[in-house]
């Protein structure tokens, strides 16, 4: 049977995916709890990498503005792709918050939410 605390924590893992909502987990009372911190943590690579590639997409946009009919089948295929791999790495992420496992998302997001943890857990226990 489950406590109240997993299921805030696994609630706060899952809406960790969910755009900018991985901030309330680094706020939330269970933040120090190692499995929060690591959905928080991808949740907000995964956020700032999507949010990237969106404005680089919306870059394209403006720069293909010479020609119409080539900036709509570039941007509309290119926001489609970024859109299906930004929900697929999302729901991947939701099934492992609510599993309880730290299953790291491919390509760059688990390993550099993994290293940005790192870098600042060891930044965090020099200062102290």
């Amino acid at each position: 049977m489950m406590d109240e605390n997993n299921g805030n924590i696994r609630f706060l893992s899952a809406i960790s995916y969910l755009g900018i909502f991985f901030v309330i987990g680094h706020f939330a009372v269970e933040k120090d709890n190692p499995d929060l911190r690591f959905h928080t943590f991808q949740g907000g690579v995964l956020f700032c990498g999507f949010t990237m590639l969106y404005l680089s997409d919306f870059l394209l946009y403006l720069l293909l503005a010479f020609a119409p009919a080539l900036q709509s089948i570039v941007t509309i295929l290119l926001t489609v792709a970024i859109s299906v791999a930004y929900l697929i790495l999302a729901v991947m992420g939701i099934m492992s918050a609510i599993k309880f496992e730290q299953r790291q998302l491919p390509f760059f997001v688990g390993e550099l939410a993994v290293m940005l943890r790192d870098k600042i857990d060891n930044q965090s226990r020099t200062r102290k």
